[in-house]
C-alpha cells in the first residue's frame, strides 16, 4: 500500500488522532513499519507526531480534540477555562488547555499547546458532550462546577474566580446537581458558595 493511500486509509478511521499500535492494526502491519511510515508522513508534513506512539492525522488538528488521547485509558473531557472559552462565556484566551480526568493531575507538553490536567472523583466526571469535531467539551453549567469544585479541593491554585458572562446556555440547576452528588458536607457546602460567588459576579458584571 501506498504511503497516500495508507494516509486515506486512516484518515477514514475518523480520529483525530491514533496510536502506532491502532495505526498497524488499521493498516495491517508491523509497527515497526507503521512508526516508520508515520514518520515519513510528519516529515512531510502531512501529519503531527504528537508524543511517543500518538499522532495527529491532520497536523493542523485543534489541541482540545487530543485530550482524550493523552489521558488514555484514563477519560477526561475539555473544561474549567477553556470550556468557558468555548462557550463565548470567557473573554481571555486561557494560555493553556485545561481539561478534567479520573487519571492524576499532570501537565502534558504537546507540539500543539501544554494540556493541564486536573482530578476529579469518580461522583462528579461527567457533564460532557462530544462536538462533531471530536472535542469532549464540558456543558457550560459543568464547567463552572468543575472550576467551583477544584476551588473548594484545591485553593491556592483556583483562588482567583474570573468574571464570566453566565447566558442562555447556563443552567444554575445543573451546576447544583453536581453539588449535591459531592459526598463530602463540608465541600459540597464550600463548592456551592462558590458556584454562588460565580454567579453573582456574573449577575454584578452584566447590570454594569
Amino acid at each position: 500500500m501506498s504511503a497516500a493511500a495508507s494516509l486515506a486509509s486512516l484518515r477514514a478511521m475518523g480520529l483525530p488522532v491514533v496510536t502506532t499500535r491502532d495505526a498497524a492494526l488499521r493498516l495491517g502491519q508491523s509497527e515497526s513499519a507503521t512508526s516508520h511510515l508515520l514518520r515519513r508522513l510528519a516529515d512531510a508534513g502531512v501529519v503531527r507526531k504528537i508524543c511517543r506512539g500518538l499522532w495527529a492525522i491532520e497536523p493542523d488538528v485543534d489541541v482540545m480534540a487530543i485530550v482524550p488521547a493523552l489521558t488514555a485509558p484514563y477519560p477526561s473531557y475539555v473544561s474549567l477555562w477553556s470550556a468557558l472559552h468555548a462557550h463565548g462565556m470567557l473573554s481571555q484566551i486561557p494560555r493553556e488547555t485545561h481539561a478534567v480526568s479520573l487519571g492524576r493531575s499532570r501537565r502534558i507538553s504537546t507540539p500543539l499547546g501544554v494540556v493541564v490536567v486536573h482530578q476529579l472523583a469518580p461522583e462528579v466526571f461527567g457533564g460532557f458532550e462530544v462536538l462533531p469535531s471530536g472535542i469532549a467539551l464540558a456543558r457550560p453549567a459543568k464547567a463552572v462546577f468543575d472550576l467551583a469544585y477544584l476551588g473548594a479541593t484545591h485553593g491556592r491554585r483556583f483562588r482567583h474566580l474570573p468574571e464570566l458572562r453566565l447566558d442562555d446556555g447556563y443552567r444554575g440547576a445543573e451546576a447544583r446537581a453536581w453539588v449535591a452528588r459531592i459526598r463530602s458536607a463540608r465541600l459540597r457546602s464550600m463548592t456551592l458558595e462558590r458556584v454562588e460567588t460565580i454567579e453573582r459576579q456574573a449577575a454584578l458584571a452584566a447590570g454594569s
